[in-house]
């Protein structure tokens, strides 16, 4: 299957390596020359779980990228349009479109772009770190779990789904809404009390207040699904929270690093996204909505806005 990664940073090379070590013919498509030119000269290198991998990839600018039968996106939400603008001639050629991302209404963002019939949304499991241009890691086996909302898009979908050793694709159209609730409710906990605090997630692990601060987060975000008709479940999430703290001690969440960065974070898909749909339906959220602001604060506060 030819498969092109459309937003290649750490996360984005991570799934893009571990779905050509499947046997995947893998393009990955991104706007850093640097790491880009790397990965061209002298292949991906890639930490996985089973040991250190070099795999030949391709890498150019989306729209230097080859026919594929599926687009993975992968950047964060807030540069979808962009790079969706980027892809238009692979979306006009026919290609499926994924949305693999962090945060709610990946699919309404999609649907501006890409006709229904070739759209499909899910969201990624995979904690992912970026070493050095051309260098990624990850401390897990992946795995990406989607569904469609249209008839058609469910008929082609199937063709997509696969498991190797290093990575899975699993189309569940019945419970891709529930796995995308739960993964943001893990996420804006864990990821929002990470960028404010600075610290690894160990630093979370090793204190019960904090501990008790993302698991009310994440409850939240759960009871917002639920009044919304999704059937979200709170114990999996708890357990995803645990075992993260238990299992990735030295992992910086992804909103973390953007901070670091100087990059705009994905806190309006998060935390203020279920803000504004917990006040539609009626449910209270002040946690998320508190985090919102604070994560918006330090992020513009950083980048000059109030220097």
């Amino acid at each position: 299957m030819k498969i092109g990664i459309l937003g290649s940073g750490a996360l984005g090379s991570a799934v893009g390596g571990s779905l050509a070590l499947a046997g995947n013919d893998v393009e990955l498509w991104d706007i850093n020359e640097a790491h880009m030119k790397a990965v061209n000269d002298n292949g991906l290198k890639f930490d996985a779980v089973d040991g250190n991998h070099v795999i030949p990839l391709f890498a150019c600018r989306p729209e230097e990228g080859h026919a594929q039968d599926l687009i993975i996106l992968m950047t964060k939400t807030c540069d979808s349009d962009a790079a969706l603008k980027s892809a238009r001639r692979h979306i006009e050629a026919g290609a499926m479109v994924m949305s693999a991302q962090n945060g709610l209404g990946n699919e309404v963002r999609l649907a501006a772009h890409v006709p229904q019939e070739q759209l499909l949304y899910g969201c990624t499991m995979m904690p992912a770190r970026f070493l050095d241009y051309g260098h990624v890691a990850s401390q897990a086996v992946g795995r990406i779990v989607f569904g469609a909302k249209n008839e058609v898009a469910s008929e082609k979908a199937a063709q997509f789904a696969q498991t190797s050793a290093h990575f899975t694709l699993e189309f569940a159209p019945d419970r891709a809404d529930t796995v995308i609730w739960q993964k943001a409710a893990f996420n804006c906990g864990m990821n929002a009390v990470n960028a404010l605090t600075g610290g690894r997630v160990k630093s979370m692990a090793n204190n019960q207040d904090a501990r008790d601060l993302v698991q009310a987060v994440a409850s939240e975000v759960v009871a917002v699904a639920r009044a919304g008709g999704v059937s979200a479940e709170y114990q999996p999430v708890f357990d995803h929270l645990a075992n993260s703290m238990a299992k990735h001690g030295e992992h910086k969440a992804s909103m973390l690093q953007d901070i670091e960065g100087r990059r705009p974070t994905e806190i309006d898909s998060l935390c203020a996204e279920v803000a504004r749909q917990g006040e539609d339906l009626g449910v209270p959220t002040p946690l998320n909505k508190t985090l919102a602001t604070l994560v918006t604060l330090k992020s513009d506060v950083l980048n000059g806005d109030y220097l």
